[in-house]
């Protein structure tokens, strides 16, 4: 059995060139330096084999995990930073609260994936709580709770709305891209609404009308379009193909 020097994959008796790395120095004794990186190379080979034997649930687990490793670890490095310079907790806070809404949806999406709902409701929570806290941290409420909360609510209401039709529609085709675009005509709405009532507080609809329009009639061209496919016409001779 023979193995390159270099990178330390397993060859042929009849190779002498080695595919990976195109070695082909067989002959002389690997440097110490060869032989870490051919070691180096098998382990994290091994990590991975190891990784590609996971179950979804294993790997999602990981996933999890490692996030939380990762964003506790920035809590902890921040604080402390903020402590030693600071002898208060100020700027921190930020990154603190940030880290854990990251933290809290990475949970959501990795025990309650199937349930859709319950995740998109999960993640409306922490989102407009984040938006919440960062109206307190700036001794007011303002922008966070008036503004942001209003767009984050339009736009789940949109998501999970447009989540059931597509779950009721029997059959998936070019609806589901109707349904699609009709979604977003009404974000566009829902949207310049908002905006409108916070600046001017009145409804003002301008540049969302002519949005909602054009998505209507491209939702429109694509029902009919689904609907005749589904009486039974060809895409081809549908399109003059």
């Amino acid at each position: 059995m023979k193995f390159c020097p270099r990178c330390g994959v397993e060859l042929d008796g009849s190779m002498d060139i080695c595919p990976l790395c195109g070695c082909s120095e067989f002959d002389q004794p690997p440097t110490q330096e060869d032989s870490k990186t051919a070691g180096i190379n098998r382990h994290y080979e091994r990590l991975l084999d190891g990784y590609e034997h996971l179950t979804r649930k294993q790997k999602r687990m990981l996933f999890w995990e490692m996030s939380g490793i990762i964003l506790f670890s920035g809590i902890l490095v921040t604080l402390i930073i903020n402590l030693v310079l600071s002898k208060s907790i100020t700027w921190s806070r930020y990154s603190i609260t940030v880290c854990l809404v990251l933290f809290a949806n990475i949970s959501l999406l990795s025990f309650w994936r199937h349930r859709l709902f319950l995740l998109l409701g999960g993640s409306f929570v922490t989102t407009s709580l984040l938006l919440i806290l960062l109206d307190m941290y700036n001794q007011k409420i303002g922008w966070g709770t008036q503004l942001g909360i209003p767009l984050l609510l339009s736009f789940y209401l949109v998501i999970i709305v447009l989540t059931w039709i597509i779950r009721k529609t029997k059959q998936h085709g070019f609806n589901v891209l109707g349904y699609i675009f009709l979604s977003v005509g009404f974000l566009s709405l829902c949207i310049e609404g908002i905006l409108s009532w916070y600046f001017k507080s009145d409804f003002r609809f301008q540049w969302s009308l002519i949005v909602f329009a054009c998505m209507t009639a491209i939702a429109a061209i694509l029902f009919f379009i689904h609907y005749r496919l589904n009486r039974g016409m060809d895409l081809r001779r549908f399109f003059h193909i």
